[in-house]
């Protein structure tokens, strides 16, 4: 029964190992060319990031700032900062009350710059008549141009698009139900291209919010090109001025602090490291499963008679019974002759004079015990009743001779 508890064990975790290998598989076919939850950080300097952009307002002495928590707890007490946040995981991160929040850091009196080409955070379309291109990002770079003048607009006349998606709907929350303050908010196309608008402001209480379909123009690659680094700095420039703080979000990507730590490695090496547990939950298994039928063990007691016979099976088939003898030999004349120091086997002349000093009755039972062992040992092949016989009648006359030696001292 356990043996097949194992065999199963290790049957679906096998299977489930095959499961996590063409999953991981697909998923890399799938996802090639979408960006990891890194790419567009304000920590990458690859070219979809925005650190370049980060360090530009930093050497032009704003105060910039990295937000690492989530959007729940922004302070609505601040004023005049500017918040981008670019391409947030919205299926994973933000829920029903960081938005909520986010609105009301708006209408608080603050400008959040949304930045995203998914259709469902900054509520718009496809304008591609290929969907399945989208992924190797096939799509012509297009250029929009203002709408009309304004201040923000100064000085902006055309921006690179890259982007397949554009702002055709009116914008709400993409978690939940949109509060009355955005249900009542006024919305102002700013830029546009061939296909449509791709940024707007919501007017929301003393704030703005500014909706982006294209975060390309906020990227390494493409923050000097154009006007783009124009229309950031006229934004920041009257809303944040001199005193203002500028923030990049990093917990909507699942940069947070303390947060969301899974969320920064790509999902492939997600799934590389889910397959390398279960590779070593496999590992384990199989070496504590017990190949081959369990030998089950007569159950008997274990004597000191048994050890011995076993000891002397053993030291027969290694033809080593006759040292074995004699060693033990050498301990009984040890302990019978009452010599500690005795490191050999002596003569038959020498141990007649060391008998001379023991009583008669000890010196023909150490006698027998002597010449019985060296008949053993002269023998060809000495058998296993025949040394255990010796032994203990070797024991037996250690015992007799202790006994013998209380009762004098007595």
């Amino acid at each position: 029964m356990r043996s097949k508890r194992h065999w199963a064990v290790l049957i679906g975790l096998f299977l489930a190992l095959a499961f996590l290998v063409l999953l991981t598989v697909r998923q890399q076919g799938v996802e090639t060319g979408v960006p990891s939850p890194m790419a567009r950080s304000s920590y990458s300097a690859r070219p979809p990031g925005t650190k370049a952009l980060y360090r530009t307002l930093e050497a032009l002495g704003y105060r910039v700032e990295r937000w690492r928590k989530p959007w729940r707890l922004l302070n609505l007490k601040e004023r005049r900062i500017v918040l981008f946040v670019v391409e947030p995981m919205t299926g994973v991160f933000p829920k029903s009350d960081d938005w909520q929040r986010l609105v009301q850091f708006v209408a608080a009196g603050n400008v959040v710059w949304l930045a995203a080409e998914d259709p469902e955070t900054v509520r718009g379309d496809i304008f591609s008549a290929r969907p399945t291109k989208v992924l190797l990002r096939t799509f012509p770079v297009s250029e929009a141009r203002p709408l009309f003048p304004a201040a923000w607009l100064r000085g902006v006349r055309r921006c690179e698009v890259n982007s397949i998606t554009r702002l055709t709907k009116r914008w709400r929350l993409p978690n939940g139900k949109s509060p009355e303050l955005l249900q009542k908010a006024v919305e102002i196309p700013l830029l546009a291209d061939q296909h449509g608008v791709v940024l707007k402001a919501i007017v929301m209480g003393d704030g703005l919010l500014l909706v982006d379909s294209n975060p390309h123009a906020l990227s390494n690659e493409a923050i000097s090109k154009h006007d783009h680094l124009r229309l950031v700095l006229n934004v920041v420039s009257s809303v944040a001025g001199e005193k203002g703080t500028v923030l990049f979000d990093e917990w909507g990507r699942g940069l947070g602090v303390g947060e969301h730590w899974w969320w920064v490695v790509s999902p492939n090496t997600r799934g590389a490291i889910v397959q390398l547990l279960v590779a070593g939950i496999v590992v384990l298994v199989a070496l504590s499963v017990r190949f081959g039928r369990p030998v089950q063990l007569p159950p008997q007691p274990f004597s000191r008679t048994a050890f011995v016979h076993g000891l002397a099976t053993l030291l027969q088939r290694g033809n080593t019974l006759p040292e074995v003898i004699a060693l033990l030999q050498l301990h009984f004349l040890r302990q019978a002759l009452r010599q500690p120091t005795l490191w050999r086997l002596p003569s038959s002349n020498e141990l007649e004079r060391a008998l001379q000093a023991l009583p008669p009755n000890d010196r023909s039972a150490i006698r027998r015990i002597w010449q019985w062992a060296e008949k053993l040992r002269r023998l060809p092949r000495i058998s296993e009743r025949d040394a255990l016989k010796w032994a203990q009648a070797a024991h037996e006359t250690l015992a007799q001779l202790a006994r013998r030696k209380g009762g004098w001292e007595r």
